[in-house]
């Protein structure tokens, strides 16, 4: 019965002997597994820009500044920005690791007002993050207003006939203001002087004539206002509309 109690726990430890030499067998380090191959990783310290307020025809700039943190270049591929936005990188389309890059934006608040978002995107070979998206916000403020802001003439004017139109310019965040001179771009728009509204209001009226003009097509003119405001020394009025030829009188007469 020994013999065979032992030859038992002879085979049991043949059996157990290359699992314990496995589970002992010393590992390779985590580290030693194949690494992955280089890329780049584009970096922005910040992605939105708060201008705080502007008036309205004027323009505010910011740099936003990133950096390749990755171990691969960097390309940019394409920097578009959205209207009333312009946007240009400031050095090449190819940033090595570690180097530092810039984009350039600029906001012109034209005729904008109020709480304004304008938007600038980024594209790259990134792998994880191809586009971003930098953010321009503030406030854009209005010295006069401007009623219509546009002159819409119509789109069936008449040759010979005569077009007069009315606009109105208020102040909104000044108490007063002068029109130093009206001009007109086109020699077929004419405009009158500026007169006061009256009853208590402040402000100008501006009466806008525009023919007759002997032949049809379209009418397009820019008319510039100037005044002693210290935002708004030019204020531009669009003025456009169409001219239609007119029924000869034989043709107007009833039959």
């Amino acid at each position: 019965m020994r013999n065979i109690s032992a030859a038992k726990r002879t085979v049991s430890f043949l059996v157990c002997l290359p699992l314990a030499l496995f589970l002992l067998a010393p590992r390779a380090p985590a580290d030693e597994s194949p690494k992955s191959s280089p890329q780049p990783r584009i970096e922005f310290p910040e992605i939105t820009f708060d201008f705080g307020s502007v008036y309205q025809n004027e323009e505010v700039t910011h740099v936003f500044t990133f950096r390749n943190a990755g171990n691969a270049p960097l390309k940019i591929e394409s920097v578009k920005s959205t209207c009333g936005c312009t946007a240009a990188l400031s050095e090449a389309k190819e940033i090595a690791p570690g180097a530092a890059s810039s984009v350039k934006v600029t906001f012109r608040s034209g005729s904008y007002r109020d709480r304004v978002t304008k938007h600038v995107t980024v594209d790259s070979n990134d792998p994880t993050q191809p586009r971003v998206t930098l953010t321009m916000v503030g406030v854009v403020k209005v010295e006069v207003e401007v009623k219509p802001g546009g002159v819409y003439l119509g789109s069936s004017v008449k040759v010979g006939e005569k077009v007069e139109r009315a606009v109105e310019i208020t102040p909104v965040d000044v108490k007063s203001f002068k029109i130093t001179g009206v001009t007109s771009d086109n020699p077929n728009v004419q405009v009158s002087k500026p007169q006061p509204l009256g009853d208590n209001r402040s402000g100008y009226r501006l009466t806008i004539t525009v023919g007759p003009l002997d032949k049809p097509g379209r009418v397009n003119a820019r008319l510039t206002v100037h005044t002693d405001l210290l935002h708004s020394r030019e204020i531009g009025i669009p003025v456009y509309g169409k001219i239609v030829a007119g029924d000869s009188p034989e043709r107007a007469r009833p039959q």
